[in-house]
């Protein structure tokens, strides 16, 4: 009894394993854009009577030149207000602001030359940055960010 069943188990198991994929499918498109279509930077903090990390957005007139492959961006810290205090707004400045980018679809994003790692706060008041976007299909183009102007 206890053989049938193994054997019941076992040609469950290779039938419920077997693949349902036929071949001969279409391929899918690779995407073959390397763009940035998007910037942003924000500060953030960390505050003590909350327990909790707050973001405070930054203004941002930006110029994305697809031809050159450069974002050209001018930053303005914004005004006061319940959580983002004068004291906290005092603290803001371009080595401790974080940067982030929309870009093309499944393309990955390196920095060169020492450029500030995205995402993360860092600094940026070198102002001029250089990344390399790599497409999903092997495309690369270099994009320079450059920090045109710092408002406070």
């Amino acid at each position: 009894m206890k053989k049938i069943i193994n054997i019941a188990m076992l040609l469950v198991l290779l039938v419920s394993a077997s693949s349902c994929l036929k071949s001969g499918l279409d391929d899918l498109p690779t995407y073959d854009e390397a763009k940035i279509t998007n910037i942003y930077f924000e500060y953030r903090w960390y505050d003590d009577g909350a327990k909790q990390l707050r973001v405070q957005t930054l203004t941002l007139a930006k110029t994305i030149d697809e031809e050159n492959n450069t974002v050209t961006c001018k930053i303005t810290v914004p005004g006061t207000n319940a959580l983002f205090t004068e004291q906290i707004r005092n603290e803001v400045s371009l080595s401790n602001i974080v940067c982030y980018i929309d870009m093309s679809t499944a393309a990955r994003l390196k920095p060169l030359n020492g450029a500030p790692t995205l995402g993360e706060v860092q600094d940026f008041s070198a102002k001029d940055f250089r990344y390399l976007i790599t497409a999903a299909n092997g495309d690369k183009r270099e994009w320079t960010i450059k920090i045109q102007d710092f408002i406070k």
